[in-house]
């Protein structure tokens, strides 16, 4: 266990994670990865034993790797392993040091890290870190999956697992709001956008940090080499320049299946996060189109009878996102190290 204070940020896909991020890693007292570490889904419990130091070591190794060749952010091996005295080889150890050799300013007593994907693992973040914050972000299904149908690689109609994925992120952080009420706090991004200052002074109060107004300016928005933000880099529409344009964009992108599906399965999600639903009348045609998209793919159809038997999603990308032939290849410095 970890008694220093960490923060895990964890959402589903396309939900303006990364935006958050920034914002929190603009406050003077902490730094904030996105979408690089990946702890619990690149090394928790796959080298175990971790207590060996041979599997330790190879877990820092091969977290150095990728992330030189695929973001070049640099992690030294040997101060890592440096840091971690002899009988005190665990998952949160490595973690921390991790975090720890990435981020060299000082001044920075908090430390974070965004991974996707990866709500189920909060009870397993709070496990190493007990002093530990944790953010779930979530956002309108049917803004997500607008959002991921245009961005993803996956095949055919797999991009709506993307709604599977909200339901099960909606569901997880109420109920772990509840069971950690100190420790977990939910975030809608609808609201953060309309009134960031509201919601990232109430983010503040849960992290019990003062809010900085730093936080709320763009200008302070770095990405991992310390440059300014580009914010376009993580859009699905990087041609909009009002900021608020990701806001009920689904209301002249979605498709009108889709649409029936969000407001079918995610009906009762919708609600939770406080926004309403279309109002629409759909037609038999729309039932038809959209029932032969959930059909068209095991995927969908697995998430789908689960979700019938017991109105939960699914947690679970739509191909494996730790095969490197699933990476944007944009986003890889050395993709030749990787075949």
């Amino acid at each position: 266990m970890i008694k220093d204070k960490c923060i895990f940020l964890t959402t589903p896909m396309r939900s303006g994670s990364s935006y958050l991020s920034r914002i929190l890693s603009a406050h003077r007292n902490i730094d904030m990865s996105y979408d690089t570490v990946n702890f619990f889904r690149f090394c928790f419990h796959k080298y175990d034993p971790i207590t060996e130091k041979d599997n330790l070591v190879r877990l820092i190794e091969d977290m150095s790797f990728r992330l030189e060749n695929r973001f070049e952010i640099e992690l030294n091996v040997e101060d890592c392993v440096k840091s971690i005295k002899d009988n005190e080889y665990t998952y949160a150890n490595a973690y921390w040091t991790i975090l720890r050799t990435i981020f060299s300013d000082v001044n920075k007593t908090i430390l974070g890290d965004k991974e996707s994907m990866a709500w189920t693992k909060i009870p397993n973040f709070l496990d190493m870190f007990p002093n530990g914050k944790a953010i779930v972000l979530v956002r309108d299904p049917r803004d997500v999956v607008s959002s991921f149908k245009k961005m993803t690689i996956a095949p055919e109609n797999d991009y709506l697992i993307a709604l599977f994925n909200v339901v099960d992120a909606i569901n997880h952080a109420v109920r772990y709001t509840i069971r950690y009420p100190d420790n977990v706090y939910m975030v809608c991004f609808e609201k953060l956008k309309l009134n960031p200052d509201v919601e990232v002074k109430k983010l503040c109060d849960f992290l019990e940090i003062e809010f900085s107004p730093g936080m709320l300016d763009y200008k302070n928005y770095t990405n991992h080499s310390g440059e300014e933000w580009d914010q376009t880099k993580s859009k699905s529409y990087p041609e909009e320049v009002d900021p608020l344009a990701p806001v009920g964009r689904w209301r002249t992108k979605i498709d009108s299946s889709d649409l029936y599906l969000c407001e079918m399965i995610a009906k009762k999600q919708i609600s939770m996060i406080d926004l309403p639903l279309s109002g629409r009348n759909f037609s038999l045609e729309d039932f038809e189109k959209a029932m032969q998209k959930i059909m068209s793919s095991p995927l969908l159809r697995k998430a789908y009878k689960r979700w019938l038997e017991t109105g939960e999603g699914v947690e679970q990308f739509p191909l494996d996102p730790t095969k490197s032939t699933n990476w944007e290849p944009a986003g890889v410095i050395n993709p030749h190290v990787f075949t």
